[in-house]
């Protein structure tokens, strides 16, 4: 295969591994993506792309995998230290996820809104809720469309530390944007708890339930 065909059919596969992912074929995304490492097995941001997947349907140890082959073919790409913070938070190994996102931001300073998103996680893992705060703040005033998952991250931090107001209002709006999600439910009920709204706590707490019966315990 000479190379510019090698190029087509990499190019065509990376077209539609996210074609697929749009479309929320992930397993078919990843099967693409693993077709693409077939060919080019040194294509970093095909390692990155599908730890991300991987790591989203449930396959922590998988996707570490592709990220640390990832930072051992290009130590540069910052994208790779991304996942890989992302996996060692999932992990509890917050210092070393604090430590790739800081990591991964100086190397993709063009995209430092999603590190901040990271960074702020590993600080709400460490407890450090004020740092977190801000590195949560600064992740939606880089990325105005960052999704629900930031702000409820900041909202747990309020709550932490019993800033009810800031909380609820997070959480309020992490289902304006996502009406069905039953962890900011379970969040708001918490905060209702505390303020002693006994009625919007038992009504938030229900609709935890009702969208996620069972092993509704904690994030």
């Amino acid at each position: 295969m000479s190379s510019q065909d090698l190029r087509n059919q990499v190019n065509e596969l990376w077209a539609q591994a996210r074609k697929y992912r749009a479309e929320g074929k992930w397993e078919d995304s990843v099967n693409s993506y693993s077709r693409i490492l077939k060919l080019a097995p040194r294509f970093v941001p095909a390692y990155v792309e599908r730890g991300l997947l991987v790591q989203e349907m449930g396959y922590p140890d998988m996707a570490m995998g592709d990220f640390e082959n990832a930072i051992q073919i290009d130590p540069q790409y910052g994208y790779a230290y991304y996942g890989r913070a992302w996996i060692k938070s999932s992990k509890g190994d917050h210092q070393g996820a604090l430590a790739d996102a800081q990591k991964g931001m100086l190397l993709d300073p063009e995209h430092t809104g999603m590190y901040f998103r990271r960074i702020g996680t590993a600080y709400q893992g460490l407890r450090r809720f004020g740092e977190a705060i801000e590195a949560f703040n600064e992740a939606i005033r880089l990325n105005s469309d960052m999704d629900e998952g930031t702000i409820y991250n900041r909202g747990i931090c309020y709550s932490q530390m019993k800033e009810y107001a800031l909380a609820l209002a997070d959480f309020t709006r992490c289902l304006e944007l996502d009406p069905d999600w039953a962890w900011a439910f379970s969040e708001r009920g918490r905060v209702y708890l505390q303020l002693k709204e006994y009625d919007k706590a038992i009504k938030d707490c229900s609709n935890a339930i009702k969208y996620k019966p069972i092993g509704l315990t904690q994030n």
